[in-house]
């Protein structure tokens, strides 16, 4: 091995030594930065506490900007809608799904070997409605719902394109719901909700 041969491997040695060194400072910075008491800080979700309708959207809101921070925009929901939803089908979260099953949304299952409630007076009832560990588990498995059942395939196709295009009719896309319950009229309803709702918000503004 000529000189030069040897001079390229201690370089390289020295090289490696110093890349090792480096990485372990560093990690150690790292972890100094992102711990406490040896504990690491991680996004915590929001508590679902309300105590009434105000409340109940503020921390509806909260929930959704938590599960939001993992999604990409193709697959967010128009809060508009979401919350008008929300406000339909539990009413501000006082519904007995909501308080006994944290299920805002009337999420049905079918299979009955899962947690769940039966509607009043049906104990046979084929179906039940989910129970949820908390609220916004519920709001995180009706975002899943609508951007992977089968039957929401219209909505998620007329959202990209709003998307695309920068301009999102939240009037339009709420059409593409009307699957989500079995009411011929819940399209109408939702949309109702969401006026009221843009009127209140308005109003408190002013």
């Amino acid at each position: 091995m000529n000189i030069l041969e040897q001079i390229h491997i201690e370089s390289f040695s020295q090289f490696k030594k110093g890349i090792l060194i480096c990485t372990i400072i560093f990690g150690t910075l790292y972890i100094d930065m992102h711990t406490k008491d040896n504990k690491p800080i991680i996004a915590k979700q929001p508590e679902f506490v309300y105590n009434d309708s105000k409340e109940f959207i503020k921390t509806l809101n909260d929930c959704i900007s938590w599960l939001e921070k993992d999604t990409i925009i193709y697959q967010q929901v128009p809060r508009e809608i979401t919350i008008a939803q929300a406000v339909l089908e539990s009413n501000y979260g006082k519904s007995r799904f909501a308080i006994e099953g944290n299920n805002l949304f009337g999420i049905r299952t079918w299979d009955l070997d899962t947690p769940h409630l039966k509607p009043f007076g049906d104990p046979s009832s084929i179906f039940g409605v989910k129970v949820f560990k908390n609220k916004c588990d519920s709001v995180k498995d009706y975002f899943r719902i609508l951007n992977t059942g089968g039957a929401f395939e219209e909505f998620r196709e007329l959202r990209f394109k709003m998307i695309k295009n920068d301009n999102i009719d939240i009037y339009a896309l709420v059409e593409k719901l009307s699957r989500f319950a079995t009411d011929p009229n819940y399209v109408k309803l939702v949309k109702k909700t969401m006026k009221k709702l843009e009127n209140e918000r308005i109003s408190t503004s002013d």
